[in-house]
């Protein structure tokens, strides 16, 4: 199973980020868009594993402390790998950083990441394009007036299911935080 640990938006703040991307949506329809469905930020990635059973209960034992807490956009922008990613950051956060800290330091996995957390969604993919075309996008995506916020009352584990373009998710556990 290929695992990861995420916050789920809300259903509400699903369908107001979607209609806030329409516009661009319809600029760039040759880009591969995550659908509302499956928006989430990761805050930690597994990889293959089969052991569902420890990590989902070293989860519980990791968080069972864990308050909740609110999460709001700051900026959709753009990065270069081998392919465009489009994405959406959030302003920091101490509760999900000191999270994300607390599940990455408990994992023995070779999927702890040396870089800093940085609470994301992304939101689409595209092939890479000239310096131009790139930042064309990157201005328009600084005009884009997206505004969310949410609070964050659990964590999900999710497995992440490889169909053809688009990943399926299934949810493996939900963890709810303690009401702050």
């Amino acid at each position: 199973m290929r695992l990861f640990l995420a916050v789920e938006l809300p259903e509400k703040i699903k369908e107001q980020l979607d209609e806030q991307l329409e516009k661009i949506k319809k600029e760039y329809p040759q880009f591969v868009w995550v659908s509302s469905e499956n928006f989430h930020i990761t805050i930690h990635f597994f990889g293959e594993t089969n052991k569902v059973v420890e990590i989902k209960k070293k989860i519980k034992d990791i968080v069972w402390d864990q308050t909740n807490f609110f999460l709001y956009s700051f900026i959709p922008d753009v990065f270069v790998n081998h392919k465009l990613v489009v994405y959406l950051t959030f302003r920091r956060q101490k509760k999900i950083e000191e999270l994300a800290e607390r599940i990455s330091t408990n994992f023995d996995s070779n999927s702890v990441s040396e870089r800093k957390f940085i609470p994301h969604l992304t939101l689409a993919r595209g092939r890479r394009s000239s310096k131009q075309q790139y930042f064309v996008l990157k201005k328009r995506l600084q005009k884009l007036d997206i505004d969310i916020s949410f609070q964050v009352k659990r964590i999900v584990l999710f497995e992440s299911i490889l169909t053809g373009k688009r990943p399926v998710y299934k949810k493996i556990v939900s963890v709810p935080l303690i009401k702050d």
